[in-house]
């Protein structure tokens, strides 16, 4: 029993592979009836940075050294060119010295104001405060006078007073409401006199405190004109991972005027390039965005690189008496080699399918 089961196990295996052979030729025979045929639109095209840092200077310098030259390959913090800021340093720290003198007064008139106001509201001032003082023992000797005066014309009307003597005394109570009338007068002088210089406190404050804002303005943009990521001291660094130097527009001795805003040179970031490729206008209509395209640089065309478009121009330009659709294409094997400004071949993938 165990030979014949064996033996049946093995034919049953034989016809299943005979029937799977059968169909494998089946498909074969179907799908040659379809036929594709993969084609390429060639077109030139040149590598192109999408990060340019153009390296720009707006305020007093002098160019001391440049550091590096054309094409020249830097890293993050490489120096590139060399500067002598010092009289820039030296107004900007004589800006620093105006507005903390600025500061200083705006600080002394506000504390001088609160005194003064103070002094107004609390009558701690030591004149308002003596005069206060006057008025009250001048009051408090009229109302003695007062009282006498009263007594006294008792007297007069009793016969016991003569008339020019109680007239002699009336003058010493007139004497008495003009000292209060005095203190009353002093203190609102005084009063007036603080207020007045309260009121030229607030001028002086109005006046300064825009010119302080002016200051503070001023000095943060001469700041922020040396707060860039490309500075580094009395040095101009590059300040990406991996780049190659081009448009070197200064020399040695250059002097850079204020808010002349002279660019001295610019670094192309080479981890972020595409290829910006020229098609021509007869072929565009087949290409697409994100059709796979094959990249061969002119430097080693035994280099292949793999990309996509990524972009299609919707306006057609003239170049070399040809009008082409700029098409832009990534680079997603990107390496050393390939650098930025190379001239490149590109093959554009498109596929037609036609039934044989």
């Amino acid at each position: 029993m165990r030979k014949l089961l064996t033996i049946g196990l093995i034919g049953l295996l034989i016809l299943s592979i005979s029937g799977c052979g059968k169909e494998t030729e089946k498909n074969k025979d179907e799908s040659a009836a379809k036929v594709e045929t993969k084609q390429v639109i060639e077109a030139f095209g040149t590598v192109k940075s999408t990060e340019v840092k153009n390296i720009t200077i707006d305020f007093l310098t002098v160019v001391t050294k440049v550091n590096v030259v054309e094409g020249q390959s830097v890293k993050k913090g490489d120096s590139l060119v060399s500067l002598d800021s010092q009289n820039y340093l030296t107004q900007i720290r004589n800006r620093e010295l105006e507005l903390q003198t600025l500061q200083r007064e705006l600080s002394g008139l506000s504390r001088d104001y609160e005194v003064n106001k103070l002094s107004l509201d609390k009558n701690t001032d030591p004149d308002i405060m003596k005069y206060i003082n006057d008025q009250k023992h001048a009051e408090d000797l009229l109302n003695i006078a007062l009282g006498d005066l009263t007594a006294r014309e008792a007297l007069y009307n009793a016969g016991a007073l003569s008339l020019s003597e109680l007239n002699e005394f009336k003058k010493t109570v007139n004497e008495k409401k003009k000292s209060v009338e005095d203190a009353v007068f002093s203190e609102e002088t005084t009063r007036k006199k603080i207020q007045q210089e309260m009121d030229r406190l607030k001028t002086s404050i109005e006046q300064k405190s825009p010119q302080i804002t002016s200051k503070e303005l001023d000095l943060k943009a001469m700041q922020e004109k040396m707060n860039k990521s490309y500075f580094n001291g009395n040095d101009v660094i590059a300040d990406v991972p991996n780049g190659v130097v081009t448009e070197i527009s200064c020399v040695q001795g250059d002097i850079i005027a204020d808010d002349e805003g002279k660019k001295l040179l610019s670094v192309l970031n080479k981890d972020s390039v595409v290829i910006e490729a020229d098609v021509a206008e007869e072929f565009i209509k087949d290409v697409r965005i994100g059709a796979e395209v094959i990249i061969n640089p002119q430097a080693d065309k035994a280099r292949t690189y793999n990309g996509k478009v990524l972009f299609i121009a919707e306006k057609a330009v003239l170049k070399n008496n040809e009008t082409i659709i700029p098409v832009r294409i990534s680079i997603e094997n990107l390496d050393s080699f390939l650098l930025p400004e190379f001239n490149v071949d590109v093959k554009i993938d498109f596929e037609s399918k036609k039934q044989s």
